[in-house]
C-alpha cells in the first residue's frame, strides 16, 4: 500500500467544498488473493470521507473505471483517503438556555445521507437540531459498539449507522447541534435476553443497579463520541406499572430522580447538555400518573438542564381539559402544557417541546398551519426552541410549515427574498439539474 496524499481532518472542510472527491487524497491498493470490493472498502472506510462502506465501492469503482466487480491479485486501485486515523468529533458544548429547533431522525435515515439533507433544509429556515436514535425501543444501539456484550449476550443487531463519528462530525460541520436520543428502560432486545433485568414485557427495571450502570456506559461512550446533548426517552416506569419498586422506603419517583441525578454528573463534567422526554398528561399532575411512571417534575427538575415535554395533541385522551378532541386542539395544548411546567420548574429549567409533526387524530385538517400552530404556541408561551416529532421523517409539511414561517419574518425592504424562489438554487448533481435549498450543503454531490 501506498500513500500519495492525504489531510489532517480540520482541513477537509475547505478541501471538501472545492475539491472534487478524487482530488482530495488518496491512497494505492495492491489487490491480494481474496479480496472483494467491499472487503477493500471496510478496510479503508473509517479514513475516507464517503458516508457508507457501499458509497465507498462505488467510489472506488468510479476513480478506477472498474467494469467488472471480479478483481485481479497485484490489481492497483486508488481508494479516496482522506487522513490518517478515523474521525474524532468532540462536543460543541452550549449553554442549557441554546434556542435548539430541529426534528427527530431514526437510524435508517441517518444512516443514510437522508440525514444531511434534512439539515440542508433546516438550516436554511432558522433550524439547527437533530435528535438522531442511539438507542431506539426495540434495543439494539443504532451503531457498532461492544457495550452490549459486555452486559448481556447480546453482541449482535441491526443498526442503521455505520460510522457514527462521520455521522457527527459532518452535522458539526454543517453547523448543527447533534442529539443523541436513547430510549432507557423500554429495551425489547435487551428485556428478553436478560429476564434478571426485566421488570415487564419490553420494560427493564429502573431500580436495578446493573440497568443503570448500562445506561451509563452508553451515555459515557456517547459522549466520546462527540455529541453535544443526551436525550434520555423513556426514563420512567411503564404507564400501568406497580406503584411499589421493589425496594422499602424508595417510591418510582424517587429511584427516576436518583438516576437522572447520577447521568447528569456525568454529562455536566463534559460539557455536554442533559434532556428528558417528559409524559405530556404529567404536566397537569394528576397523582396516579406520577405515581405510575415516576416522573415528579419537582423532584427530576435540578437534574436535567432541559425537559422536552411530549405535548402532542393526539396523544391526550377525548374531553381531556373539557376538549373534546385534543388533536384538533394544537395551539391550546401546547401553550398550556408550557405554561403549567413553567410554573413547577421556574427558570432554572429550559423547556424545548416536543411538536406533533404527523396526522393521528387530526379531523380539522393537517398540514402547515397545524404544525405553525405549535410552534407559535411554543413561543408565545415561554419554551425555548421546539423538536419536531414524526416516527417516519415525513417532513414536507413542517418544511413549508417553517418556511411560512421564515418569510414572515423576512424584514419588507429584503427585496433579495421576499418570495420562497429566493431560497432555492439549481444545482448539477451527478449530471441532473435539481433545485435544492440555498446555503452550505454537505449532501451527496460534496461527500
Amino acid at each position: 500500500m501506498t500513500l500519495i496524499l492525504k489531510f489532517p481532518i480540520p482541513g477537509l472542510v475547505l478541501l471538501m467544498m472545492c475539491l472534487p472527491l478524487s482530488a482530495i487524497g488518496q491512497t494505492i491498493h495492491t489487490v491480494k488473493s481474496g479480496e472483494s470490493l467491499s472487503r477493500i472498502a471496510g478496510m479503508y472506510f473509517s479514513t475516507t470521507a464517503s458516508y457508507t462502506r457501499q458509497e465507498l465501492v462505488k467510489d472506488i469503482i468510479s476513480i478506477n473505471s472498474i467494469t467488472s466487480q471480479s478483481l485481479s491479485v497485484g490489481q492497483k486501485l486508488v481508494v479516496p483517503v482522506v487522513t490518517d486515523k478515523p474521525f474524532k468529533p468532540k462536543t460543541v458544548s452550549k449553554k442549557k438556555g441554546f434556542n435548539a429547533k430541529g426534528v427527530y431522525i431514526n437510524q435508517w435515515s441517518a444512516g443514510s445521507r437522508q440525514i444531511f439533507e434534512v439539515a440542508d433544509r433546516l438550516k436554511i429556515y432558522g433550524a439547527n437540531t437533530i435528535v438522531f436514535d442511539a438507542k431506539d425501543v426495540r434495543g439494539g444501539l443504532s451503531y457498532r459498539s461492544s457495550i452490549p456484550g459486555l452486559f448481556s449476550p447480546v453482541t449482535r443487531y441491526p443498526r442503521g449507522i455505520e460510522d457514527i463519528s462521520k455521522l457527527v462530525a459532518y452535522l458539526h460541520l454543517m453547523d448543527i447541534h447533534v442529539v443523541a436520543r436513547i430510549c432507557v428502560f423500554r429495551d425489547m432486545l435487551i428485556a428478553s435476553a436478560m429476564p434478571h433485568w426485566r421488570l415487564d414485557q419490553d420494560w427493564l427495571n429502573p431500580a436495578d443497579p446493573e440497568v443503570q450502570e448500562y445506561i451509563e456506559e452508553i451515555v459515557r461512550e456517547l459522549i466520546h463520541y462527540g455529541v453535544d446533548e443526551i436525550q434520555l426517552d423513556y426514563c420512567r416506569y411503564p404507564a400501568d406499572s406497580e406503584l411499589s419498586t421493589g425496594i422499602e422506603g424508595r417510591s418510582s419517583s424517587d429511584v427516576i430522580a436518583e438516576f437522572l441525578k447520577r447521568i447528569h454528573a456525568l454529562t455536566s463534567a463534559h460539557g455536554v447538555l442533559l434532556s428528558l422526554d417528559m409524559f405530556g398528561i404529567v404536566i397537569w399532575k394528576q397523582d396516579k400518573d406520577i405515581l405510575s411512571v415516576g416522573q415528579d417534575i419537582e423532584k427530576i427538575r435540578h437534574h436535567v438542564d432541559i425537559i422536552s415535554p411530549m405535548l402532542y395533541p393526539s396523544h391526550f385522551s377525548k374531553d381531556f381539559a373539557g376538549v373534546a378532541n385534543p388533536a384538533d386542539a394544537p395551539y391550546y395544548f401546547v401553550s398550556q402544557g408550557i405554561k403549567r411546567l413553567r410554573k413547577v420548574v421556574g427558570q432554572g429549567v429550559t423547556i424545548r417541546p416536543w411538536l406533533q409533526s404527523f396526522p393521528l387524530r387530526v379531523t380539522t385538517g393537517y398540514g402547515p398551519e397545524f404544525i405553525q400552530n405549535q410552534i407559535s404556541a411554543s413561543m408565545d408561551s415561554g419554551g425555548t426552541g421546539w423538536l419536531l416529532w414524526s416516527p417516519g421523517n415525513y417532513y414536507q409539511e413542517a418544511y413549508t410549515a417553517m418556511e411560512n414561517m421564515y418569510l414572515q419574518n423576512i424584514p419588507s425592504g429584503d427585496d433579495s427574498t421576499q418570495s420562497s424562489d429566493g431560497l432555492y438554487e439549481t444545482r448539477d448533481i451527478q449530471g441532473k439539474n435539481e433545485k435544492r435549498p440555498r446555503g452550505l450543503s454537505l449532501g451527496p454531490e460534496v461527500f
